[in-house]
């Protein structure tokens, strides 16, 4: 029993002790000399995320939940291009789902007139595209003259994609001006 109670003594020191050394003060900095006071008083300061200027409420990005299985976006009619020997294809797609497509990726397939099947490029997009958000993939191959025909495949990280193509994607809707000339989401 003297053991345990010796332990238990050595213990409260130590406990005591690392307080002690780490500041364990409650706060007052009753020791601060005039000159550190206003050393601290210098600092400069940083808004915090969330805290507002001037008692207004700073909004916080909110998290779209990536979308699980089918997505839905729409693209624009390839442009391809052949420049310094390689066939370069832009895509310029929107996301149409209700969520973030998470790891879009694209997959270009190229064949010639025999249907043998030629290199081809794939490219993934590193960020979620998110809601509404229009993304532009470029797609490069070596150029091979006997190049004849070429094929497109979209998925995404969580499932595969049902893409659209359309004649023209709209433009995202711009932002309200208020009366102060501040914009509004």
């Amino acid at each position: 029993m003297k053991r345990l109670n010796l332990i238990f003594a050595v213990a409260l020191v130590s406990i005591g002790l690392t307080t002690i050394g780490c500041g364990g003060s409650n706060g007052d900095d009753a020791g601060a000399t005039p000159a550190e006071e206003a050393a601290v008083a210098a600092l400069p300061t940083t808004p915090v995320a969330g805290a507002g200027v001037e008692g207004e409420a700073e909004e916080r990005p909110r998290f779209i939940a990536p979308i699980r299985g089918p997505a839905d976006i729409a693209y624009l009619a390839p442009d391809t291009t052949v420049e310094s020997g390689e066939v370069v294809t832009r895509i310029v797609l929107q996301n149409r789902a209700t969520g973030a497509i998470a790891g879009l990726k694209v997959d270009e397939f190229w064949w010639d007139s025999d249907r043998n099947p030629l290199p081809g490029d794939s490219q993934r997009l590193r960020e979620p595209l998110m809601p509404g958000e229009v993304a532009e993939i470029e797609l490069r191959v070596p150029r091979d003259n006997r190049m004849n025909q070429n094929q497109y495949s979209f998925s995404h990280a969580n499932g595969q994609i049902n893409a659209q193509l359309v004649e023209e994607l709209p433009d995202p809707e711009p932002e309200e001006e208020s009366e102060d000339g501040e914009t509004e989401s």
